[in-house]
C-alpha cells in the first residue's frame, strides 16, 4: 500500500476532506539544502484535497487540522498509470499508421494522413481514458483508504509553513 500524510481540513459524517502536498521528485535527497531544484520544488508544490471515505469510530476520533495517513494500493495505481499514460500513446501511434495507410481518391495520403490520424488517435486515447475515469468513479478500489492518525507530528501543508521551514536557520 502506498501510503501518504495529510491534514484534515473538513469533517463529513462518513468522510474526512485530507488535503496532501504534491513534492518534487528529490523532496528526500540529502543535498535538498543546498539544491536550487529542491528549493524550486518545494516553492511550487501545490496542496490537493481529496475525499476519503471512513468509519464512524475514524470519524468521531478526528479533529480538524490532525494529520492522517491514507492510502492506495500499488496495483490500482499502477494500473491507473497505465491507462492514463499509455492509452492515448498508443492510440496516437495506431492513429498515425492507420492515417498514413489510408488512400483516398487512389491517392497514398502519406504525411497529412499520418498527422490527422495521430491527432484523432490522441483524442480518441484521450476519451477512452475520460471513460475508464468515469466507469471507476464508484470503484471502492479506486478510493484512498484512511489508515490511521498521526497525533505526535503535525503535517505542514500550506505553502507558508513550507517557506518558514526553508528560510529558518537551523
Amino acid at each position: 500500500m502506498i501510503e501518504e500524510r495529510g491534514r484534515v481540513v473538513a469533517i463529513e459524517s462518513d468522510a474526512v476532506w485530507v488535503e496532501t502536498v504534491q513534492r518534487s521528485g528529490c523532496h528526500g535527497c540529502a543535498a535538498k539544502s543546498g539544491c536550487g531544484t529542491g528549493l524550486l520544488g518545494d516553492f511550487w508544490s501545490k496542496a490537493s484535497q481529496v475525499r476519503v471515505p471512513a468509519s464512524q469510530s475514524q470519524v468521531d476520533d478526528v479533529t480538524l487540522h490532525d494529520t492522517v495517513v491514507i492510502g492506495i494500493h500499488e496495483n490500482t495505481l499502477a494500473v491507473s498509470a497505465l491507462v492514463v499514460y499509455l492509452l492515448p500513446l498508443l492510440a496516437l501511434v495506431g492513429g498515425a499508421m492507420v492515417g498514413e495507410s489510408l488512400v483516398f481518391n487512389r491517392w497514398p495520403s502519406g504525411e497529412p494522413g499520418a498527422i490527422l490520424g495521430a491527432v484523432s488517435g490522441f483524442v480518441l486515447g484521450g476519451l477512452a481514458v475520460r471513460w475508464y475515469g468515469l466507469r471507476n468513479r464508484n470503484n471502492p478500489a479506486m478510493v484512498p483508504q484512511f489508515l490511521r492518525i498521526e497525533r505526535q507530528t503535525p503535517c505542514a501543508t500550506t505553502l507558508a509553513e513550507q517557506v518558514v521551514t526553508i528560510v529558518s536557520p537551523k
